[in-house]
């Protein structure tokens, strides 16, 4: 996937996210109703604590990590995640799977960033999964399931078609930070 239509492709993300949560925000925020009866519900909520996890300790302990801790871990887990991507881009340069992974990674890294950062009152979850727990989330929540899913697929089948190594990225990473020091 060219880079244009990997950068059209996340701005596309984000406006859906962002475009959605604005329709929720200013006209469905008084509305519960059931999507899949038993399964799941469209329930708009704000989430002040930044993120899923974080919600769900303080709501347990009273603990909160707070906006900073939260602006640093998604830079972190970013980078991270955006280190891997180019160790197997380097080694199946023509994979779109792998490229299509990251765009749905990277526009809900920005979703993220705009829901802890923009919106006044936190993010704006909206729909309810009965079945997992009684999961709220928004579409940012299933883009990273996007990526992952296809993260997994798309570098399984990199690591079998190249014979990929542990030991091998290993030394990816190594080489990386040895260039910086």
């Amino acid at each position: 996937m060219r880079t244009r239509n990997t950068i059209l492709l996340i701005v596309l993300l984000v406006i859906i996210d962002q475009g959605a949560k604005l329709i929720v925000y200013y006209s469905l925020m008084d509305i519960h109703c059931e999507i899949i009866p038993e399964v799941l519900d469209f329930k708009p909520v704000f989430n002040s604590k930044y993120s899923f996890v974080n919600d769900s300790i303080y709501k347990r302990t009273g603990v909160d990590a707070g906006l900073i801790f939260h602006v640093i871990l998604f830079a972190l887990v970013w980078l991270i995640l955006f280190l891997q991507y180019r160790f197997f881009k380097g080694i199946a340069p023509k994979n779109k799977m792998l490229d299509v992974s990251f765009s749905f990674f990277t526009a809900a890294a920005i979703c993220a960033y705009l829901g802890i950062l923009v919106w006044e009152k936190g993010t704006l979850d909206f729909l309810h999964f009965k079945l997992l727990g009684y999961i709220i989330c928004d579409l940012k929540d299933i883009y990273i399931n996007c990526f992952v899913l296809l993260l997994v697929i798309s570098t399984t089948k990199i690591t079998k078609e190249y014979n990929v190594k542990v030991r091998d990225m290993v030394s990816y990473f190594k080489g990386i930070f040895r260039k910086r020091a």
